[in-house]
């Protein structure tokens, strides 16, 4: 097992691809594993070390598996049967069985009955205290994929793109029948925690967002979105979207996909919030934990280039990710994240931006094209838009907020900044960063809020500087209304930094600065950005 501050590696994975990872619904550490290797792992996952606790050999592949209670929980996959887990005493019993495969099942807290679908077109019904089991069977008119419960509504995902959406109270007939708003097969399913709604996921690297309010207004706020893609050399790559997962406080979701990579995304404001470095596996599964502090995350061959990509993949991995403040520190500062928030630079992505942070390696090439620049600007000079607001030796984020006209909270620590700094001169500015309490006890939670310690051996110089995007003023009718400068802001330097008028993506001007003023003169990778994003569909 491998351990960072961020996350863990579990201890003694599946040999086969991860059907499913559930999380106990009481016990925030108690972590429940399904395989395609006829397996069904229990973790006790704590902060920085796992162990498996329980371990449950079935007669063919897993498909599914849910917990009933802190102390029980449910299997089901090719051989037909619904298995009860006991997981103190690590032992199995037969509830009763379908006619074909068990793809899916849920628990039901406000009954007690779980609920599984399978592909032989039946939903079921089943209470383990009862001395016959399965309660019920309903028809379904498809194949079931996927299923899904919050509170007493059931959301079941068939072949042909359909949706059946249940209350488990009443199960004679479907309260809706809906069509799939994807074009494509249903790959993944989650209803909100919040019981609003659910979202949805195709092999076609899109996500629908639906609500169950059928009226017309509310109907009117669903939509669906692109993810899960990357172009390389002018060609669309894309992969499907294996899993989604809500977090149990936020309403926020986690979508992960064959690409390796995992979201997370905000439905409500119709953005990402993160998106995690690349797995060395597609991500098969993924869930929450039931005080959403963690996140597990099973990378394993989903055999979507069949048996030639299984030869060249790695074995299953299960990670499990700390999640960090829902609160930002820009939030915390004052920044309105409704209107702007900060976001890692994976890709040229055309969400608007309003400014980009690089963290870039000091080298001697790149000090000597520094001075150079210096030199020439103190000698010659420069004529910048008066709206710059410089400041000596600036700090990151308070640098990048000030420059981009962003909405900040009234009586927050950066509107009073920006107060203070009026009528200031850029050294001045500097200073009463420097001593400031404003941003002092943030700055302190940020340092201890469970950030990657830096190692003592480290022997590299880093730097950051910042670019922004200053509009230009139209001077007749011909001027394109969408011409700006790239402004690079460097505390080391002797001003800010004219970098060209552009009319094209802000995003794709200032990647081509840095790749011809800085990785063109080092052989370094130690390069990183991070862009500020501001309000827009997704």
């Amino acid at each position: 097992m491998s351990a960072s501050d961020e996350q863990i590696t579990l201890p003694s994975p599946p040999y086969d691809t991860v059907s499913a990872v559930r999380y106990s619904p009481t016990n925030p550490n108690h972590l429940l594993v399904s395989s395609w290797d006829a397996t069904v792992i229990l973790y006790d996952v704590g902060e920085k070390q796992a162990e498996v606790k329980a371990k449950f050999d079935h007669r063919a592949p897993v498909l599914s598996c849910c917990f009933s209670d802190a102390s029980h929980a449910f299997s089901g996959g090719l051989d037909t049967s619904v298995r009860e887990l006991d997981l103190g005493t690590e032992s199995m019993r037969i509830l009763g069985a379908h006619n074909d495969s068990i793809s899916s099942m849920a628990y039901v807290r406000d009954s007690n009955m779980l609920v599984s679908g399978s592909w032989d077109r039946t939903l079921r019904f089943w209470d383990s205290r009862a001395s016959s089991p399965q309660q019920s069977s309903h028809d379904t008119p498809e194949r079931i994929y996927q299923l899904d419960v919050v509170n007493n509504t059931l959301v079941v995902a068939m072949a042909s793109r359909l949706f059946h959406i249940y209350d488990v109270r009443k199960m004679d007939a479907p309260l809706q029948q809906r069509e799939s708003s994807l074009k494509f097969m249903t790959r993944s399913l989650a209803c909100m925690p919040d019981g609003q709604g659910y979202a949805t996921a195709s092999v076609e690297g899109r996500i629908a967002v639906e609500y169950f309010d059928p009226s017309p207004a509310a109907q009117e706020k669903k939509y669906a979105f692109k993810c899960h893609r990357l172009t390389i050399d002018d060609v669309d790559h894309v992969w499907p979207v294996n899993a989604l997962a809500f977090h149990p406080k936020y309403n926020t979701f986690a979508s992960a996909g064959s690409d390796a990579t995992v979201s997370i995304w905000d439905h409500k404001v119709k953005k990402r919030l993160r998106q995690y470095p690349k797995y060395p596996n597609p991500i098969s599964s993924l869930a929450f934990n039931c005080d959403g502090t963690k996140l597990a995350i099973a990378a394993s061959y989903t055999w979507d280039e069949a048996e030639a990509g299984q030869k060249t993949s790695e074995r299953p991995a299960i990670f499990v990710r700390k999640l960090g403040e829902e609160v930002k520190w820009s939030q915390k500062a004052g920044l309105d994240l409704s209107h702007a928030w900060f976001e890692d630079v994976y890709g040229v992505d055309p969400e608007p931006v309003k400014a980009v942070v690089l963290l870039f390696p000091i080298t001697e090439s790149l000090e000597n094209k520094r001075k150079e620049e210096d030199k020439k600007i103190t000698d010659d000079g420069q004529t910048l838009p008066s709206n710059v607001f410089w400041i000596k030796q600036t700090s990151l984020v308070e640098s990048i907020t000030l420059q981009s006209n962003v909405i900040y909270a009234t009586g927050s620590p950066l509107e009073q900044f920006i107060k203070e700094c009026q009528d200031k001169t850029p050294g001045d500015r500097a200073k009463l960063l420097e001593t400031t309490p404003l941003f002092a006890d943030i700055h302190a939670e940020a340092a201890s809020g469970g950030q990657t310690e830096v190692p003592a051996n480290l022997d590299t110089d880093l730097h950051f500087t910042c670019f922004i995007r200053v509009p230009v003023s139209k001077q007749n009718a011909n001027d394109s209304a969408g011409k700006y400068r790239i402004v690079e802001m460097d505390g080391r330097r002797v001003g800010p930094i004219d970098r060209g008028e552009r009319d094209d993506d802000f995003l794709n001007g200032v990647a081509n600065v840095i790749k011809n003023h800085y990785l063109e003169n080092t052989t370094s990778i130690q390069f990183s950005m991070v862009a500020l994003c501001s309000s827009a569909k997704l």
